[in-house]
């Protein structure tokens, strides 16, 4: 690229993203992402790279900004366990003599969940919560931006809730933690009063579409943007009309139409592409269009994901998308952040600077000092990536399990009566040393997908209200949707909303290439993913903004301020035919995971195949709740 369009795209601006030398020593080449075809290159079986701040780009400011997506030190140490260095505990090994009642390994939501249902149902015992990162969360954290001195804030990865109703059950977490259920959000100002913004990140790709101001970019035909293409602007979009008939017949379908018998084992048996195009007889830009909006929510597109999961998302073809226009989606101003950190609280309260009013849970400092005190019943303790977990003797027998952790470079071992892994089965299957042969052989089945969640500061989002829109979905470049979001009013005070003011856009940006097995799509999607470096994805953010915002009055080099990547190597699961119901008259693999491992369970959310924060809650608290049933 030349030095003058490098210029124009802003790229050479001191702003909030370059405190570093741009110097990549990545040997692989940058990908665009997103979902794509025709790309049949066998996919790389490892991943030879250095990642240094070159590759990782700044992380905002806050307790946040050492930890944004998986971090180059989380990198390391799972490729090192993936290649074998802890098969044999290393011999510089130290021996801290701790025992804990339990250890989970794992400080996201479903880790979070197994550590307040101990304390819950076995107050008088010591727990030890076991995280890889800088903070807690997993994938429920946020970024910070400030411009031009205002604090404004975007998700990592996990967003977007409901309500909870209060049933004073274990699982009312709500009224359990106190997260307040009266939530409000800012109205747009200025001249953008009256325009229709989404509270989340996902509701204005299809279940509440018709509710937004969302605009389709379609860059083929000129650059045209179709605005509320579901209800009027359908005539508009560059369909033929074959293809625009056959959107309108799946949006009026419902999967039960189609048969009498038990429907979730139908589907299941069959892919979301197969269903769509052997079943109801719709055309291959159908399967286009949804590929990205499933991959977004559950890793990868149509032809790789069982149909159940469609009726279970309410897609074209399988409901009638009218059930959710009542339904309220909120998002914490970080996410999912905010339910990790009314967890942290509830468990320490000394760990979170201020009450447990929502803007003291949500902005309060973490004191890091506080997560890991031995006088806690529950610890938490940070920067620790366990490598081996195995029982003591005889698995049926063992009265212990030995964790083997690396922290600051250095190899820790203790012990427990009882261990949740709230980990993944891509980390889970060699970690676990005297994992049964059924386990290993579900762990087989399953197949895990990355995303990368891009988030822009704009110094203001004026372009986006001369265009009238606060979201767009296009198909080639990079990504394929975005969106700006209305802020929740904490404390009485929320974040801007005047398009003169800054705010946060984020990109989801899934990768996928239909064709390949899941599998393969998910080697290819991490090298993609890991072998880009920050700059090449922030000229690729550039120009896809430019292509489609410049009609606005968009400037990359003075509207940005700055981005953040989160990039997530094992985002999702990807369930395929057969994870939900089984195979051949096999247990699905799910069923199979659930079962403990003498002391040790499995509690994470992958288990649920749609991993949201209910599910990783419900999986911790399954978890712990097995093994206290046999041995407390």
């Amino acid at each position: 690229m030349s030095k003058t369009h490098d210029r124009e795209l802003g790229l050479d601006r001191p702003i909030t993203r370059r405190d570093f030398v741009y110097q990549s020593s990545l040997i692989l080449g940058a990908v665009l992402a997103g979902c794509r075809r025709g790309d049949r290159q066998a996919p790389l079986s490892d991943y030879p790279f250095e990642v240094g701040e070159a590759w990782y780009g700044p992380g905002g400011i806050g307790d946040y900004a050492a930890s944004h997506g998986n971090t180059p030190a989380v990198l390391r140490a799972a490729h090192e366990v993936r290649a074998g260095r802890f098969d044999e505990v290393p011999a510089n090994a130290m021996d801290s003599g701790e025992l804990y009642d339990l250890v989970i390994v794992g400080g996201g939501l479903a880790g979070l969940s197994a550590a307040h249902h101990f304390r819950r149902l076995y107050p008088g015992g010591r727990a030890l919560l076991l995280d890889n990162h800088p903070i807690f969360g997993g994938e429920a954290k946020r970024n910070d931006f400030d411009v031009n001195g205002v604090h404004i804030s975007g998700p990592q990865g996990s967003n977007d809730f409901a309500i909870q109703p209060a049933t004073g059950e274990p699982d009312d977490y709500f009224t359990a933690l106190g997260i307040p259920r009266d939530l409000t959000y800012a109205e747009p100002g200025g001249a953008a009063a009256g325009m229709r913004i989404p509270n989340d990140n996902y509701g204005f790709l299809h279940w509440q579409h018709d509710l937004f101001d969302v605009g389709h970019f379609f860059g083929d035909t000129g650059g045209r943007w179709v605005k509320d293409l579901w209800r009027s602007g359908l005539r508009s979009a560059p369909w033929s009309e074959d293809v625009q008939q056959a959107f309108l017949r799946a949006r009026q379908t419902e999967a039960r139409q189609q048969i009498d018998s038990d429907l979730g084992p139908w589907l299941d048996a069959m892919t979301v592409k197969a269903y769509y195009q052997d079943v109801l007889g719709l055309p291959p830009e159908v399967t286009t269009y949804i590929d990205p909006i499933l991959a977004s929510i559950i890793g990868l597109g149509c032809d790789a994901i069982s149909a159940w999961w469609g009726l279970h998302f309410e897609l074209p073809g399988f409901m009638k998308p009218d059930r959710y226009e009542d339904i309220t989606f909120h998002c914490f101003p970080g996410g999912n952040a905010g339910i990790a950190r009314y967890f942290v609280k509830n468990l320490l309260p000394e760990s979170i600077e201020g009450s447990g009013a929502l803007q003291d849970v949500l902005f309060g400092s973490v004191a890091f000092d506080q997560l890991d005190r031995d006088t806690n019943p529950v610890r938490l303790r940070l920067r620790s990536t366990v490598v081996r977990v195995e029982h003591e003797g005889v698995s049926g027998a063992s009265q212990r399990v030995l964790v083997t952790y690396t922290r600051d470079a250095q190899v820790h071992q203790l012990r427990a009566r009882a261990v949740v892994m709230a980990s993944g089965g891509w980390i889970n299957r060699h970690v676990i040393k005297d994992l049964p042969a059924g386990h290993h052989r579900a762990f087989e089945t399953l197949s895990h997908a990355p995303i990368l969640v891009a988030n822009v500061a704009l110094t203001n989002w004026r372009f986006l209200e001369r265009l009238g829109l606060s979201a767009a979905i296009w198909s080639g470049g990079f990504g394929f949707s975005c969106n700006i979001r209305r802020p929740m009013i904490v404390g009485g005070h929320a974040q801007p909303l005047h398009p003169d003011q800054p705010i946060v856009m984020t990109f989801y940006v899934p990768f996928c290439q239909p064709g390949l097995s899941a599998k393969d799509q998910g080697v290819a999607g991490r090298a993609a993913l890991l072998g880009t470096a920050f700059m090449d994805y922030e000229r690729q953010i550039r120009e896809q903004m430019t292509t489609m915002f410049a009609s606005g009055g968009f400037n990359p080099a003075t509207d940005i301020a700055g981005i953040i990547l989160n990039r997530w190597g094992h985002a999702y699961v990807t369930p395929g035919p057969g994870f939900m119901f089984g195979t051949g008259g096999a247990p699905a693999p799910p069923d199979v995971l659930r079962e403990p491992i003498g002391r040790i369970a499995i509690g994470h959310s992958e288990l649920r195949g749609h991993q949201n924060w209910t599910g990783a809650a419900g999986e911790g608290r399954r978890a712990v709740e097995t093994l206290l049933d046999q041995y407390f």
